[in-house]
């Protein structure tokens, strides 16, 4: 079994010397007590600042968005007021110095920065043996302070006005050559009369190939009556109906319904023939002569009738090669048309293009020119000075009070440790002696 611990004897110990312990403790508080009041009273001044939101957010144009404060963590507030810097400008703006502060390295000795219990309030501490000297460095580091702060995080200054009013000055000359590019394209622009041409060869080819398609249509036609009237023999007449179904053929082939126009006349025998002078862009032009008398009802025979046929084919099939002619070189007319509009186009809308994104720009500078000239006149920042700091009518230092009761703590704790050292001591010392009366009294006895 382990062996119990007597307290008994820890306490007699302590009984035993407390005339000691409590000596030390007195000792030590005393000496606290006058070393404490001899040392001359500290003095602490506090101004306070309060980083604050911006209370409004100018947006003129919501495409150009300004970011109105890089806001810092809180945290890099305290370090930037005891930054080297600062406490440079603090120590030149200060004049006349307080006892013992001769450097920027004393100064810091005696100022302190540090987050309040809300982080967005800046405590700027300054200890001095002189209430109102701490006072005074504590008010002229604040201001110090807010002015430094602003001009780091603050989000609109002077500078920004002149950045961008010159960024307006060249948006207004890239704006001015924009709109002169576009003038001088106008003046030379062909984008109208292509597109008149380009309709007029258009219409053209769609008048070509409903002709081509009425004429293979006839050709059909002629043939069809050809084969027709072939079973018969050349000598016998040909009936009413055929010389109609003729009659009917000629009419298709030569409709009027085109819009180019048929033309009747005499040639001075008692006969007429129709004229069609189609239109073209090379200026060519066809012209179909039949005769009238060999479809008029005039006891045509079938050999007669089927000669007519052949040369009413033959011309057609003249007409529609030159008709194809004609198609592919209006196809070719319009593909080249086609691109140069395209081209003129292109560039009609690069320039057009080209003379918006001017405008705009120039319009969106203006209204940041405008917020930047009114945001400027907020002098009062983001970071500003919420309290100033008051002359300290008590000191914060030294604590007597505090002092003389640690020290005697620690002579109490000095007392306890040297009561149990000594009694340590003298129980060793009890037992050594012990022994060697031991041993002197086993000598006697082997001498005897």
């Amino acid at each position: 079994m382990e062996e119990e611990i007597d307290l008994r004897v820890y306490v007699e110990v302590l009984i035993s010397n407390w005339k000691w312990i409590a000596g030390l403790a007195l000792a030590a508080a005393v000496a606290a007590f006058a070393v404490s009041s001899l040392i001359p009273p500290t003095y602490e001044a506090t101004a306070l600042a309060a980083v604050t939101k911006p209370r409004y957010v100018m947006r003129f144009d919501p495409r150009f968005e300004t970011v109105d404060s890089v806001q810092p963590v809180y945290n890099a507030y305290p370090e930037l007021a005891s930054s080297d810097d600062l406490v440079q400008d603090l120590l030149t703006s200060l004049g006349s110095l307080p006892e013992g502060v001769e450097t920027a390295r004393d100064l810091q000795e005696i100022i302190e920065a540090r987050s309040g219990a809300d982080p967005s309030m800046v405590r700027l501490v300054v200890s001095s043996q002189e209430p109102e000297e701490a006072a005074r460095i504590a008010n002229v580091w604040a201001g110090l302070f807010v002015t430094q702060a602003n001009e780091i995080y603050g989000a609109h200054n002077e500078d920004q006005v002149g950045f961008f009013e010159g960024q307006l000055k060249r948006a207004q000359e890239e704006l001015d050559a924009a709109e002169q590019a576009l003038i001088e394209f106008q003046a030379r622009n062909q984008g109208a009369v292509l597109e008149a041409q380009l309709a007029s060869a258009e219409q053209d080819l769609q008048d070509y190939l409903v002709e081509k398609r009425r004429i293979e249509r006839a050709v059909r036609n002629a043939v069809a009556l050809q084969t027709h009237i072939a079973s018969r023999s050349a000598g016998e007449p040909v009936t009413p109906a055929d010389e109609l179904t003729a009659l009917l053929l000629q009419v298709q082939a030569f409709s009027v319904q085109t819009s180019r126009p048929a033309q009747t006349k005499g040639d001075g025998a008692g006969t007429s023939s129709v004229v069609w002078v189609p239109e073209s862009e090379t200026g060519s032009s066809i012209q179909l002569q039949i005769s009238d008398a060999a479809f008029l009802p005039s006891g045509q025979t079938t050999g007669e009738m089927s000669s007519s046929l052949d040369d009413l084919v033959v011309t057609l099939e003249a007409w529609g090669e030159e008709m194809e002619t004609q198609v592919a070189a209006l196809e070719e007319r319009i593909l080249t048309l086609q691109q140069q509009l395209q081209e003129v186009r292109a560039e009609r809308n690069s320039l057009t293009r080209a003379r918006d994104v001017a405008q705009e720009t120039h319009t969106t500078l203006a209204h940041k020119v405008e917020e930047a000239r009114i945001a400027a006149e907020d002098t009062g920042g983001e970071v500003r000075l919420a309290s100033r700091a008051g002359v300290p009518e008590k000191p914060v230092g030294p604590r007597r009070l505090l002092n003389t009761a640690v020290a005697g703590m620690l002579g109490v704790m000095v007392g306890v440790f040297g009561a149990f050292a000594l009694e340590w001591w003298r129980g060793d010392a009890e037992v050594g002696r012990e022994g060697d009366e031991e041993t002197r009294g086993q000598g006697d006895g082997e001498t005897e």
